[in-house]
């Protein structure tokens, strides 16, 4: 009986190496939280690091917006699109995993892009228990200004700028298929109005849907200064 254990535990460790090799790097990254029961965290992100490294800084649960092996010349490396926002919410997930309690901070450096995937990010940073502090530097346009509000903390570079707009769209299909995502539209601006005047009535009380729909209904450029001023970020970093 005793023979037979042995041989038994023997099989299961080949199995069990087996399937570690086949597993994606979420489900490696869940053997490794479970072996080291998250105390031995050198060796966990050390381990993490071996199979992903997004624009992911462990040690200071740090995310830096944008893709790095996108050609240079190109505002494909930081707009909101389907890789971007897939990193993103990546990266979240698994800061999320290793501690629930302790704060993200996402540095976010974006001309926008996509309303569908931007708020991909919006929705998991909303759900996940981790508290997220977003950093606006550069440029934070259009998508961007949205994606911001849902952190905890909305923090704004001194030179960074901020824009709002209605955005762009352009539709290709038939006449039905046309009026159907003209429709969408009416429906996503709505709702962008909706999260700006959350943040900017904490701010100004008088402020309106109205209102903000005129400031949408162009390219609305504000300093930081003037972000804060409305309501659509908190602070500014200040210089050392």
């Amino acid at each position: 009986m005793g023979v037979f254990h042995v041989m038994l535990n023997i099989i299961k460790i080949k199995i069990r190496k087996k399937v570690v090799k086949t597993l994606t790097p979420y489900n490696k990254y869940d053997i490794l939280k479970e072996r080291y029961n998250m105390k031995k965290n050198d060796n966990l992100y050390s381990a993490i690091e071996k199979f992903h490294n997004d624009n992911l800084y462990l040690p200071t649960r740090t995310i830096y917006f944008g893709k790095a092996d996108v050609n240079i010349d190109s505002e494909e490396s930081n707009e909101v699109n389907c890789i971007t926002a897939g990193q993103v919410i990546k990266n979240l997930h698994i800061l999320n995993a290793l501690n629930s309690k302790k704060p993200i901070t996402l540095f976010l450096n974006s001309p926008g892009g996509s309303w569908e995937d931007g708020m991909a990010i919006f929705d998991v940073i909303k759900t996940i228990s981790s508290p997220v502090i977003i950093i606006g530097m550069g440029k934070i346009y259009s998508m961007a200004t949205v994606i911001i509000q849902s952190a905890k903390k909305r923090i704004l570079m001194p030179n960074s700028l901020f824009m709002i707009h209605d955005g762009f769209e352009g539709y290709v299909g038939d006449c039905k298929s046309m009026e159907a995502w003209a429709e969408n539209s009416k429906h996503t601006r709505k709702r962008m109005y909706e999260i700006y005047y959350e943040n900017m009535k904490k701010k100004n009380k008088k402020i309106t849907i109205k209102k903000i729909e005129e400031m949408c209904s162009h390219d609305t450029i504000l300093t930081a200064k003037e972000t804060v001023n409305i309501g659509l970020a908190d602070e500014i970093l200040e210089e050392n």
